[in-house]
């Protein structure tokens, strides 16, 4: 068999794997994002061997499309009416919640002996909120109200500081690893400034096409072209694509007369690559390093879901909401998956020995995190009375 025809059914394998895995997710009420993993675990080289590790170089080009448009729906949720509304609740939540979680995630990991430099990456990969399955109960469940919307804005927020956090956490753990090169100051100020100045016109260019372009087929092209290049020049002037990518999302959701059109043609696009995603991803977790390491998973398990649900509760106090929303808003913010994942690939990218600790932990997190957290979503959303508020009308964004 050649090469070419190698890859051709590896990919055909995948994407029917990927099938498979959301039919069935829709039969045992499990997240897709689970079976995706456990699968790719299953057919990768420590188990069964049908991904290679040469074929697991794919992961790195997947990752980067994919999580630029997982960025990129991300910075969509970020606009001037939501931040006008609830922009001074959700800061103080998302900040109280980053930094409680933060302080435990630090202070346990130091506990279980991990090095300073993973406990630093560590404590700023963990403060993120997967996107897409609190999105998906509340869709489901037609759910609409303060606390709805204060919990989409909740996760837009904590996921655009959390990954400014860990841009700083990478350059300051170079600095305690032995293997890194620190970086300098202005590197730093770089990294956050330059994907701003880049996402910001590229995010201006998308919102002139939208205006000027009609045909969907079109727009899609147009639209993934300006998201690619967006997160390349980002990566070449040695920014960070994935900050790029949501200050580009954000920009064009703000601008423009149809500025809505790109979200939903990429929302539609994302699945395939979601699939290949969490596929190699899985592909890339060894089972037995996932064993050697299980008490630094248990407590970074335990620290985040303490820092969540208590962050969330001290946060909605200080912004003065109501007594159900102060405890159930840190379980609705327990889902964790695709932007984790992404910082922990950037992580090891930069800190090679410290991928058997790095990536089984966090995959360990994401599996526990995606299985319990869009529960949680869907009891808060019950308990605060928000189910069944929209009967009709248009896709809460």
């Amino acid at each position: 068999m050649t090469s070419e025809t190698s890859v051709l059914m590896t990919l055909a394998a995948l994407f029917l794997i990927g099938f498979c895995a959301d039919a069935l997710a829709r039969r045992v009420l499990l997240p897709r994002v689970t079976l995706l993993l456990i699968c790719g675990m299953l057919l990768g080289p420590t188990v069964t061997g049908v991904v290679s590790t040469k074929q697991q170089g794919w992961l790195i080009v997947v990752a980067q499309v994919t999580l630029s448009m997982v960025g990129f729906l991300l910075g969509g949720r970020i606009t001037l009416g939501g931040l006008k509304r609830y922009g001074r609740t959700v800061l103080t939540i998302s900040v109280t919640i980053l930094a409680v979680t933060a302080t435990l995630m630090f202070s346990g990991m130091l506990w279980v002996g991990a090095p300073l430099s993973a406990a630093i990456l560590l404590a700023s990969i963990c403060l993120t909120t997967d996107p897409v399955a609190p999105t998906d109960v509340i869709h489901e469940m037609r759910a609409d109200g303060p606390f709805t919307r204060v919990l989409i804005g909740t996760i837009a927020t904590n996921d655009t500081l959390g990954f400014v956090l860990f841009t700083i956490a990478l350059s300051v753990a170079a600095i305690f690893h032995p293997s890194a090169t620190p970086h300098a100051f202005w590197q730093v100020v770089w990294e956050l400034g330059g994907a701003i100045v880049i996402g910001a016109l590229l995010g201006r260019i998308l919102a002139f096409v939208c205006d000027h372009v009609h045909g969907p087929d079109t727009l899609l092209a147009g639209s993934l072209g300006l998201l690619v290049l967006c997160g390349t020049l980002a990566q070449r002037a040695h920014s960070s694509f994935f900050l790029a990518v949501m200050i580009m999302g954000s920009v064009t959701v703000n601008s423009g007369l149809r500025p809505w059109k790109p979200f939903l043609i990429i929302e539609r696009f994302l699945w395939p690559f979601l699939i290949l995603f969490f596929l190699l991803a899985g592909a890339n977790l060894k089972p037995r390093a996932m064993l050697d390491i299980g008490l630094i998973s248990g407590v970074y398990i335990v620290c985040r879901m303490t820092g969540e649900v208590f962050g969330g509760w001290l946060g909605a106090r200080l912004s003065g909401m109501p007594g159900p929303t102060r405890r159930w808003l840190g379980p609705a913010l327990l889902p964790q998956a695709g932007v984790a994942m992404s910082m922990t690939f950037i992580a090891v990218q930069r800190f090679p020995d410290l991928t058997d600790l790095l990536l089984p932990v966090v995959i360990s997190g994401v599996v526990v995190f995606e299985l319990i957290g869009p529960i949680m979503t869907r009891l808060a959303l019950v308990r605060v009375g928000e189910k069944d508020a929209r009967i009709a009308g248009p896709r809460l964004r």
